[in-house]
């Protein structure tokens, strides 16, 4: 439905009348109080797709949280209102890699569908919205929903055909045009339990209206009494003062215009999260923006001069570099500090430094696919698992022979070997190799990235400068979380030499760190001792200086 752009044909700002009107049809949809930003401005956008249907979706606080169709009565959530409020409306879980067929343009089928005692099939009616979230068995964690249908049978015809099938029609899935008319956020994820306990309230209330009743007259009760003991409590300050409050004293006592252009995540990391008050903690996705690209677009939306500017990276496809910044800005000029850190603090030791954690995967690609029978194309493993994968395929055929495997035609013309026979080792070696390496990294701060085909690595080079000096020049330190300006103020500090930082050179991804003379020797072992990282994520540590014996 929204797989190819749409074209928009009007956008109007809704009176509150018309904003009433819409949340009451919602509540009577849904059955529970959604959560939603209330005092946001609803506007409705009516638009046409690639396929000429045309339909209405509503946006609050420019982010679209709902469409219907001119011809039908239902109102459908997007992916954006299933992550704030998972399960008002009916959601059916997936295995994670039914997800790439959905984004392709497939339809929901039914034997897709996880049927437990932990992901029951609610209750559906046919021609009824439903959502779609994913369980990854590698990691155990939910996340979504990434995807909304319309349901093609009701859950009782579901079961009465043995949940076979076509079951959800989908109209709209996390990264299609509908995701990018928004902010352009990503998924949540929570753990099983964490989910089974969403919405709980909702399914016993629905069981007997009466006792849903008396228990709202009860939780009022119970309300007020709350109300009365909040009031003689301090107030906490909202996160969203807290956000404005960093932003604006990162902005003004950690950046400079030489900085420029600067990647969002690091001025986040470097600017906004380094002058957080001691005893405060900043959590993005309590705030009502949930995130940083999100705050910094309405900040430029609510005042009447922009203070910030965000753009593309042309270096790195789906990441924005901040690009501009208004000193001039009178909310820039008249920001005074209180409690917030804009001074750094001596710098952490190796205790105190979390390390981002890195796990290495293989994906399962077409030529190893009859090892795994299980499994669908672009799944993760780790090696572990390939190894249980491969040993249960050898056992199951009787092809073990000692410390040798012998090769049947599918092992074979998997690794290539042309021996009757090899070695565990050998084999598994041939088997990795035409999969394909993948590397989830996940940061202190929460944020995760996978990288395929090329570990993340600290890179080392050396250089010839004019009068022959030599230079040492570091790439991919932002990549494990490390602080630019902390780590070139140990290394000045460590080997007594001038040391400048590159925020935008061509070919390197995050800032580049320029080392006076031949330093491979000082700063790798400062990387393993203070940072925690293995010396298999460092390349050209072979260029240090030969120590003499």
């Amino acid at each position: 439905m929204f797989k190819k752009p749409f074209n928009v044909k009007k956008n109007t700002n809704q009176r509150s009348s018309d904003t009433r009107k819409l949340f009451n049809r919602l509540k009577e949809e849904v059955n529970v109080d959604p959560n939603l930003e209330k005092k946001g401005q609803l506007a409705q956008v009516k638009l046409t797709n690639f396929e000429g249907t045309q339909m209405n979706v509503y946006t609050i606080a420019k982010t679209p949280m709902f469409f219907e169709f001119d011809d039908t009565g239902n109102l459908y959530p997007s992916v954006y209102y299933m992550w704030d409020n998972p399960k008002t409306f009916p959601v059916l879980v997936c295995h994670e890699p039914v997800l790439s067929y959905l984004e392709n343009g497939a339809d929901l089928m039914l034997p897709g569908v996880i049927k437990s005692a932990q992901f029951p099939i609610p209750t559906l009616r046919k021609g009824g919205p439903v959502a779609i979230a994913f369980y990854s068995s590698e990691t155990g964690m939910v996340s979504g929903p990434s995807a909304v249908g319309c349901s093609l049978m009701s859950s009782e015809t579901m079961a009465e055909n043995n949940y076979k099938g076509r079951g959800v029609q989908i109209l709209h899935v996390f990264r299609d045009q509908l995701w990018e008319f928004g902010p352009k956020g990503l998924p949540p994820t929570c753990s099983v339990e964490e989910w089974v306990s969403f919405g709980k309230g909702r399914d016993e209330g629905l069981e007997d209206e009466d006792e849903e009743e008396e228990e709202n007259n009860d939780g009022e009760e119970e309300e007020s009494k709350e109300k009365v003991n909040a009031e003689e409590e301090i107030p906490e300050e909202p996160m969203e003062n807290l956000l404005v409050r960093c932003f604006l004293a990162g902005l003004k006592y950690r950046f400079t215009r030489n900085m420029l252009p600067m990647d969002v995540g690091q001025f986040y990391s470097q600017c906004v999260l380094a002058c957080i008050p001691d005893g405060r903690k900043l959590d993005m996705k309590k705030t009502h923006f949930k995130k940083f690209a999100t705050f910094l677009k309405e900040t430029n939306d609510l005042n009447d001069e922009w203070i910030i500017r965000v753009a593309p990276n042309k270096q790195k496809k789906g990441a924005d570099v901040v690009s501009e910044v208004n000193f001039s800005n009178k909310l820039f000029r008249d920001f005074e500090v209180t409690d917030e850190k804009i001074v750094d603090s001596a710098p952490k030791d190796k205790e105190q430094f979390e390390a981002p954690t890195i796990l290495e995967f293989f994906a399962v690609t077409e030529p190893v696919s009859r090892l795994f029978p299980r499994c669908s194309k672009g799944e993760l493993l780790a090696v572990r698992k390939i190894r249980e994968y491969v040993a249960n395929y050898v056992n199951e055929r009787d092809l073990s022979d000692g410390k040798s495997v012998r090769l049947d035609p599918v092992l074979a013309n998997i690794t290539h070997i042309k021996t009757e026979s090899a070695v565990w080792a050998d084999i598994m070696k041939e088997i990795q190799a035409r999969m394909t390496p993948t590397w989830h990294i996940q940061w202190a701060d929460g944020r995760e990235i996978v990288r395929k085909v090329n570990p993340p690595k600290v890179e080392f080079k050396i250089e010839n400068r004019a009068g022959n000096k030599k230079v040492t020049l570091i790439n991919g330190l932002a990549m494990f979380g490390i602080d630019i300006r902390k780590i070139c103020h140990q290394i000045q500090t460590g080997v007594a030499t001038s040391v400048s930082s590159q925020w935008e050179v061509q070919g390197v991804e995050g800032p580049q760190v320029l080392v006076q003379g031949n330093q491979i020797h000082f700063i790798a072992d400062m990387l393993t001792r203070t940072y925690a990282i293995e010396k298999k994520y460092m390349k050209g540590t072979e260029l240090a200086i030969k120590k003499k014996r």
